[in-house]
């Protein structure tokens, strides 16, 4: 129970309370000053509810046990006290003991316990209903403690995930660039522009949660086509791009790896091969397909593993995408294919 809302709900309650005690049943008999009394009772249940409530079940939830139970066996029997003190203040426990004594079997002593009767079982119900209460709330703290912690971890790690990704995928982008300046030297001017561009990207787009689309597409773009400036004439490279990237918005660098995974493993000099790229978005929803030929291992290409790209992004994928994502690898033994399913359902507006 927050407090803002026991400002509001509490006042309304014990009111109504009140005029339960004080409308139901005949007025006929009642003692003197009943109404007086029944309000001084009905607030003096208020203050024990909200003194259980607000500062003795929080020392038990708070782990403040031992302060717990020497506080409230003594609050509970003062405000059963005060209650007996008022009953006999408005008549009603010389009203109970007259009725108990002219019950056969009943002696004077019996009379008197009988009297504490009512505001001892009253004040338990009052405790455990505030009990009940500050339990469930204590719960929901616990729990949304827990999220935002768990929020914060998903973030810190997700942080690493992709400061795991970006030096490597830079890495492998400047090993690239160093064999096409040695081989195809005229090209690594258009290759220069696009590689700046690319870490432009990865230095200052990359630290968000979501990025535009469009940007992540400029980027595969680029790199795509640094990669085709290098490849040697039995590398057939095919890539396909289709739907409106408007609006969408998408986890940086959660595609890159799969696409540079079939650079990275799909070429070869010594025979014909063939990378097939294919991106399609309709609405909120993105496919990625990225088909290469299997080769030996010693034919592949050497450098840096691609490996920590890879489970990294599939990481990623679980945190980000759960149960939006579906993600299928397989290899028949000639060729190698990955197809990526998310479901995008955030809007540039969002950012």
């Amino acid at each position: 129970m927050k407090r803002t809302k026991t400002y509001f709900y509490q006042p309304a309650i014990w009111l109504g309370i009140l005029v339960i005690i004080l409308f139901l049943g005949s007025p006929i008999g009642r003692p003197p000053g009943f109404y007086l009394i029944a309000t001084l009772r009905v607030f003096w249940l208020a203050i024990w509810f909200n003194l259980a409530y607000y500062v003795l079940l929080p020392l038990y939830f708070s782990g403040r046990k031992k302060a717990f139970f020497i506080w409230s066996p003594g609050c509970f029997l003062a405000f059963v006290g005060l209650s007996v003190f008022l009953d006999e203040i408005a008549g009603l426990t010389g009203i109970i003991r007259k009725t108990m004594l002219q019950s056969p079997g009943f002696q004077a002593t019996d009379a008197v316990w009988v009297s504490f009767m009512p505001p001892f079982f009253l004040g338990l119900i009052v405790f455990g209903v505030a009990a009940s209460l500050a339990g469930f709330s204590a719960y929901e703290k616990k729990k949304r403690d827990e999220e935002v912690a768990n929020a914060r971890s998903l973030e810190a790690e997700l942080a690493l995930l992709k400061s795991q990704i970006n030096p490597h995928f830079l890495l492998n982008t400047l090993n690239n660039l160093y064999a096409l300046a040695i081989t195809v030297p005229e090209k690594t001017p258009e290759a220069l522009l696009k590689l700046s561009d690319m870490v432009a990207y990865i230095l200052h787009e990359c630290n968000k949660p979501k990025i535009s689309l469009a940007r992540d597409l400029r980027f595969i773009e680029n790199y795509v086509d640094l990669q085709r400036l290098r490849l040697p004439p039995n590398v057939a490279l095919n890539m396909e791009l289709s739907g409106d990237p408007a609006n969408l918005v998408i986890e940086p660098m959660v595609l890159i790896p799969f696409i540079e995974n079939a650079f990275k493993h799909g070429l070869t000099t010594k025979q014909p091969c063939e990378i097939f790229i294919s991106i399609k978005n309709d609405h909120q929803q993105l496919v990625l397909k990225v088909e290469n030929l299997v080769l030996p291992v010693k034919l592949t290409q050497h450098g840096n593993e691609s490996g920590i790209g890879l489970a990294n992004t599939r990481q990623r994928l679980e945190h980000t995408y759960p149960d939006r994502h579906l993600l299928y690898i397989s290899n028949n033994g000639n060729k190698h294919t990955v197809e990526l399913t998310i479901l995008m359902d955030d809007r540039i507006k969002n950012l």
